[in-house]
Order: structure tokens, then C-alpha cells, then sequence
């Protein structure tokens, strides 16, 4: 499993280097609020072979390989902080269900054209498939409420890790987030802005779910986090009351793939 992610994840840092451009009315993500998706997280790092010329290159030729048609979407995630805890990127695979991703993953690794493509650029990007992880992800607002995405598809990401307290559960945070939707509300809509839930097994030592933050830059990041802390209010306390959340680990963010835009789309 391990070779059939090499070429896979070194698309994650395309988002370091630029992106295609895609016109602003195109959605780049899933505004299905409440649908459950099933998401892939796999840890990769450049190799001795990694820059721009190769990656460009090499992006060209993964689109024009055989991927699976139950592929959602893919999104790259460059660590845009010294202080993360994990020093690598990550690239995030959307599924409708595991069934699915298991599926695509076991016809990856038997497409002979994909595995002589990897051997040929192992040294742009190692990667280890055995620490992929996945979790349920789910959309509580649209996605676009506060507008769309920027044209290139970039966004700055915040993954704040987080553990239950004592006695709370996801209905406690589901009404949490029906209070957050109503502190949104009273907001103004100054850029885009969606968030995420990620929701593990219980296995998790860090994180019994992580809050993923969906910014149109950092500076957005910034100035949402200070209102959030002003004025958050009855919703604030009521998610501090359902669960304790760490540092988040912050990330320079962009779509990869996606199957109803072109430019992201099988080449």
C-alpha cells in the first residue's frame, strides 16, 4: 500500500507552488450539510527529486492515469507553523464510504500503468501508506455562506484536536453546533469561511474529533479567532463545556482534485 500513495500525496504540495485556475462559481468542496463522508489522511514529505518542474510534471501524469471514478475530491495541506506537531504535509482523500475507498485502493495497486508511473518518481516524494488514517467527516453549514472560495483554490486551515469531557458525547456537541450556526448567523460574511467536523472511533489518543477551521487566508483566520473569543458568547461556552480542544495544527491549504472541475479534474 505503501507505493500506491507515493504518487498520490505528492500532490499535496502543489498547494506550496500554485494551483490551476478555476472561475469563482465553481464549488470546490461538498456543501451536502450532514452527509457523512469517509476521509483519508496520509502523512507524506518531498523527496531528493522534489521541486516545482517535477511536480508540475508529474501532476500531468497522475491526472492521466486511471483514477477511480468514487474519488470525491482530494485537498493538500503544506504546515504553514515551526511549531506543528507533525513536520510533514498531508493529503486528504473524500470517499462516500470505506467500501469505496477499499475498493479504489485495491484496483490502484493492480493498474500496472499507475505502479511503472510511481516507480519512476519515487524520488519526488516518499510516503508511508501504513500511517494513513481515516475519519468520518461531516458539513454542519453551507459551505458557502460566508461566499466562495478564492479563484485558485487555496485556503488557510486550522485542525483543532479535540477530547470529550466527562459525561459529554456528539449530541452535546451537536448542540454545541446548533449554537455556533446561530453565533455565524450574526456575523458578516467578509470572506469564505466553512468548518468540519472530523469524528473518530475513540481510539484516537489526541483527539476524539478534530474541528477543522476553513479560512480564505490566514488573516481571516486571525481575525475570526479574536471575534470568536469576544463575542462567542452562549455558543463558546457551551463548546468548551462539551469538549476540551488543543493547539491547532495550522495549515496552507488547497483543492487538488475535483471531478466536476476541469482543471482539477482527469487530464
Amino acid at each position: 500500500m505503501k507505493k500506491i500513495i507515493v504518487m498520490s500525496f505528492l500532490l499535496v504540495f502543489i498547494v506550496s507552488f500554485g494551483q490551476p485556475e478555476a472561475t469563482s462559481e465553481n464549488h470546490v468542496t461538498f456543501d451536502l450539510v450532514g452527509f457523512e463522508f469517509y476521509n483519508e489522511f496520509i502523512p507524506c514529505v518531498g523527496g531528493t527529486d522534489f521541486n516545482q518542474e517535477n511536480v508540475d510534471k508529474m501532476m500531468k501524469g497522475w491526472r492521466s492515469l486511471n483514477i477511480s471514478d468514487d474519488l470525491l475530491g482530494a485537498w493538500g495541506y503544506v504546515p504553514a507553523s515551526d511549531t506543528s506537531r507533525f513536520e510533514n504535509g498531508w493529503w486528504e482523500l473524500s470517499w462516500e464510504s470505506k467500501e469505496d475507498a477499499d475498493a479504489a485502493w485495491a484496483e490502484w495497486v493492480q493498474d500496472e500503468e499507475a505502479m511503472a508511473f510511481l516507480a519512476e518518481n519515487e524520488s519526488v516524494m516518499v510516503c508511508n501508506g501504513e500511517e494513513r488514517a481515516s475519519w468520518d467527516m461531516s458539513f454542519h453549514r453551507d459551505v458557502y455562506s460566508f461566499g466562495p472560495m478564492t479563484e485558485d483554490g487555496s485556503f488557510f486551515t486550522e485542525f483543532f484536536p479535540c477530547k470529550y469531557n466527562d459525561g459529554k458525547s456528539s449530541d452535546d456537541l451537536m448542540e454545541s453546533i446548533a449554537l455556533y450556526n446561530k453565533w455565524l448567523d450574526g456575523l458578516d460574511a467578509n470572506g469564505f469561511y466553512a468548518y468540519g467536523i472530523y469524528a473518530g472511533d475513540g481510539t484516537n489518543e489526541l483527539a476524539d474529533f478534530w474541528w477543522g477551521n476553513f479560512h480564505e487566508n490566514s488573516d481571516s483566520a486571525a481575525t475570526g479567532q479574536s471575534s470568536w473569543l469576544e463575542t462567542g458568547g452562549e455558543a463558546r461556552a457551551s463548546l468548551e463545556a462539551t469538549a476540551t480542544c488543543g493547539v491547532p495544527e495550522l495549515y496552507n491549504s488547497g483543492v487538488i482534485y475535483d471531478p466536476s472541475i476541469p482543471e482539477y479534474s482527469k487530464s
